[in-house]
């Protein structure tokens, strides 16, 4: 086992060179004689869905974007990820490799992918539940949403869950019962600290123009 880890763990490394930032070069020489075995890489291989279900467990259909990671205090590029929006986990992958790693939830501050931001508010010690938040606006204080996944089972094939995956799938397969329920929830994460639920698009709404509204004065 500990040898097709080693293997596997090298596939991922083949083309990794530049994978630090700049601001963490007292880190390379670490990295350089540690190989293969950098902190980032020992996470374990992401499990395989199977395909009997509609909709998707990630957090979206745009599949790996590049971007860069703050894993376990240290800062990650030339990387792409995703999100398993049902256990909250961060999926990651090396530009030419088929393997996709599990990174978890707790040894994650952030991670960007493409122009998006996620956010692990919970580490940082916000009160809410443990899992990432996109950041879709930021200036004093910041606008928060969080996208949930869940495996549901209709009783029947009479009805549809085509208006629960989250999203408009013009190849949903009206034979299958099992499926991925979306659920989005928003926060504002305000100045002061406080963090406030919003449970209306008013409320959405309102939030966003406020911190909008502080980035312009």
């Amino acid at each position: 086992m500990k040898n097709i880890h080693s293997i596997l763990l090298a596939a991922l490394l083949l083309c990794a060179p530049g994978l630090l930032r700049a601001q963490d070069a007292d880190y390379q020489p670490y990295a350089q004689a540690a190989g293969i075995d950098l902190p980032l890489f020992r996470a374990r291989v992401a499990d395989v869905y199977g395909n009997n279900f509609n909709g998707t467990y990630l957090v979206d259909t745009l599949g790996f974007k590049p971007g860069e990671i703050r894993f376990e205090g240290k800062t990650y590029q030339n990387l792409s990820f995703q999100l398993d929006a049902v256990l909250q986990h961060v999926l990651m992958q090396q530009e030419g490799s088929p393997i996709i790693l599990d990174l978890g939830l707790e040894r994650v501050e952030y991670f960007t992918r493409g122009s998006r931001t996620y956010v692990n508010l919970a580490s940082q010690g916000y009160n809410v539940p443990a899992g990432f938040y996109e950041q879709v606006v930021s200036g004093r204080g910041a606008v928060y949403k969080r996208v949930d996944k869940s495996l549901n089972h209709l009783m029947d094939l009479n009805r549809d869950a085509s208006a629960y995956i989250g999203y408009n799938d013009p190849n949903y397969r009206f034979n299958l019962v099992n499926y991925f329920q979306y659920k989005e929830s928003w926060y504002w994460v305000k100045e002061d600290g406080t963090v406030q639920r919003l449970r209306s698009k008013r409320k959405v709404r309102n939030a966003i123009q406020s911190v909008n509204a502080h980035e312009t004065h």
